[in-house]
């Protein structure tokens, strides 16, 4: 294999983004897709029944082209064209084909059960993955032969390719959607959207669309908005309504075929919860407390329009610009205005230090060419107390609409393994904020604050592991429901007015927010937490329902759906053009199908584990610290959550925790 000069087989620690082009990319995929089902035939025919012939050897053996896949993958979110896309639809049938040889492997999976049973020298973390490992062959139709496997096999690329095209699409519908504001509409929105002279032509990104809505004085206006962005992929080429289905459909015939219920029941099993049962277990107390709260918060919301000179019935477009008003009213600070106080540089020098004194770790920007993807990416390496290099991150954080996938997301770019080789890991936040204008510098709003906080504590857990197995360390075998643990709760430190003060610096006076007003901007924090808990509940159970056996006996299909459960529990059904689930690409294109519900699964855990650092006093909150970092950020997913979380806080979770944080409910 000729690897001299392609970036994609080189094995430096910080890969040259810069000097990859999409025909290296399939030039090594070409290659080692091959070469790499050779190899892994190799280890199956001198198979050595230990921990190194059943799970490193076979890793080792198709390294090269999944290593290679992950990459493609990241630059089609983050650089996304017609040249990579090329290279991702035409290798990922193979990269399917290759998984699935692995994964129903006959000979590994018998090797592992033999090694489980015989080897009694194995160590507790190397059972786990064991365990891990062959659950997840038994859910990938290792059981399965002849016509059955065929079956499977062709169900599951067909799914890839769904999900391919389920998230393009959504990334095509949002680039060619566009939204025309003339002079005399323009009041209100604000005045970094509107550069130049009118009429304006904007996105519906949700760095745009989002200050629209909340801002723009026309209520035509802000209906264009809303019904453009509610109906994405909806209509034409990119409609992804047929596409729902087929998935639907397909993922319940995989089910089916591993003697399991439905697919709810395939997702779950895996997971913490570990069947519907218990996921709704957890959500109906919730659902209890937030439903009239929600009712009581839309209430109040209608009649303070209705005494501020609104007439009518509040639309989905005037929502956000009403809700805007009453917490101005009530907190006494604009949203948008508190961007000043938030230019990133400051946010993230308070991130770095909050990490500092809780976790012992600094971060120190690279200098020079840094061969990203982009010019606005940056790279941090991280140090521990003895100024050694432990891991490094990149951070993407500008929208770029059409080529760059909406959200906030992340990865991980390299993993640490000191079993194979002496790799440290390497983590990438991605973020979707507003870039610098002019000579203002980049600022944040206080969402994108939050969110930032929320993927650091991704990166955390990736970055801070001490196990040295690529198996487990990191994220890697951490239960789904459980990956958000580290992420909600680092998001809950910006609403300590300390902290908060000590993000922020005014990009014109240079002044820190004031006391009043960061105690504003944290009391804000339960502001109609019933609407928002309530949303994610619908999103939660909407997504287990549709991944149900029973759904397509009660159900014309997935919109339906929604649109019963928005009767049921939102305070106002959702509109008849609401097409969001078009666009819901976390459930049909990434990771959650059947498993949206992690988010208040996980919420609820580090809520809890929140509330033992919540007022204490710093020398306490270092003594924390390091116990999170010893758990949760440093044991991966060598031993199940629950067992990580026991050791951590000495008990099991409080289920109420994230209840009495929202403040949903008292002592």
């Amino acid at each position: 294999m000729k690897t001299a000069k392609n970036p994609f087989l080189a094995t430096d620690w910080m890969p040259n983004y810069a000097a990859m082009t999409p025909e290296q990319c399939a030039a090594v995929l070409e290659e080692s897709i091959p070469a790499a089902e050779r190899a892994f035939k190799v280890v199956e025919k001198q198979l050595d029944i230990s921990w190194r012939g059943l799970v490193l050897a076979p890793s080792e053996a198709v390294r090269v082209p999944f290593e290679t896949w992950g990459i493609l993958c990241h630059l089609t979110s983050v650089i996304s064209n017609d040249a990579w896309r090329a290279v991702e639809e035409r290798f990922q049938p193979a990269i399917i084909a290759l998984s699935q040889t692995v994964s129903q492997s006959k000979a590994l999976y018998e090797g592992m059960l033999s090694l489980l049973e015989q080897d009694k020298k194995l160590k507790p973390w190397q059972r786990h993955i064991l365990e891990s490992n062959i659950r997840s062959m038994k859910f990938s139709g290792v059981g399965l032969t002849g016509a059955d496997r065929r079956r499977f096999n062709k169900i599951e690329a067909e799914l890839g390719k769904l999900s391919m095209k389920f998230s393009n699409n959504v990334l095509d519908s949002e680039r060619e959607s566009k939204v025309t504001v003339a002079e005399d509409e323009a009041e209100g929105i604000p005045a970094d959207l509107l550069q130049g002279k009118g009429p304006w032509t904007l996105g519906i990104d949700f760095a745009t669309f989002d200050p629209v809505m909340r801002y723009a004085e026309s209520s035509e206006v802000r209906e264009r908005f809303w019904r453009m962005r509610s109906t994405r992929a909806s209509s034409g080429k990119t409609n992804n309504a047929p596409l729902i289905e087929k998935i639907l459909r397909l993922r319940q015939q995989l089910a089916e075929m591993l003697d399991l219920p439905d697919y709810a029941h395939l997702s779950t099993a895996s997971k913490m919860a570990g069947t519907p049962a218990n996921v709704l277990n957890l959500l109906n107390p919730m659902l209890a407390v937030g439903k009239p709260a929600a009712k009581a918060e839309d209430r109040e919301l209608a009649n303070f329009a209705k005494a501020n000179g609104f007439k009518g019935k509040l639309q989905p477009w005037d929502k956000s610009y009403w809700v805007e008003k009453l917490s101005q009213d009530r907190f006494g600070f604009d949203e948008e205005a508190l961007r000043d106080y938030f230019p990133m540089e400051r946010v993230l020098e308070g991130l770095f230090t909050l990490c500092k004194q809780l976790f012992d770790v600094t971060f120190e920007r690279a200098k020079g060419n840094i061969k990203a993807w982009h010019k606005d990416v940056r790279f941090y390496r991280v140090k521990n107390a003895k100024d050694e290099v432990i891991a490094g991150f990149y951070f993407d954080p500008y929208a770029r609409p059409g080529t760059k996938r909406g959200g906030a997301w992340m990865n991980e770019i390299r993993g640490r393994d000191f079993e194979t080789r002496q790799q440290l890991p390497i983590a990438v936040i991605v973020c979707n904020q507003k870039p610098p204008h002019g000579k203002q510098p980049a600022t944040m709003s206080f969402y994108e604050v939050v969110t930032l906080f929320h993927e650091a504590g991704h990166a955390l857990q990736e970055i801070l592991t001490t196990v040295d197995s690529p198996t487990c360390a990191g994220i890697q075998n951490v239960e789904w429901d459980a990956v958000e643990i580290a992420s909600q709760f680092l998001e809950q430190f910006p609403y300590e007015p300390a902290i908060l003060k000590s993000l922020s610096c005014h990009i014109k006076t240079g002044e820190a927010l004031s006391d009043e007003l960061a105690n504003a901007i944290v009391q804000k924090r339960t502001f109609r937490s019933g609407n928002a808990l309530v949303r994610q509940l619908l999103f939660a159970l909407t997504d287990l329902t549709i991944h149900s056996k029973a759904y397509p006996k009660k159900f014309k299909n997935a919109n339906a759906c929604k649109e019963a459960y928005g009767k049921k529990l939102l305070p106002t059904p959702f509109h008849a053009e609401d097409r969001f689930l078009n666009a819901f690409t976390h459930i049909f294109a990434g990771g959650y199908a059947a498993g949206y519900y992690s988010y208040k699964w996980s919420e609820t855990l580090s809520a809890d584990i929140y509330g033992a650092f919540a007022g204490e006093k710093a020398a306490t909150r270092r003594r924390m610290g390091k116990k999170y970092r010893d758990t949760i950020l440093a044991l991966g997913g060598s031993k199940p959550a629950a067992e990580v979380f026991r050791q951590l806080m000495g008990r099991d979770p409080d289920a109420d925790a994230i209840l009495r944080l929202t403040g949903l409910k008292q002592d």
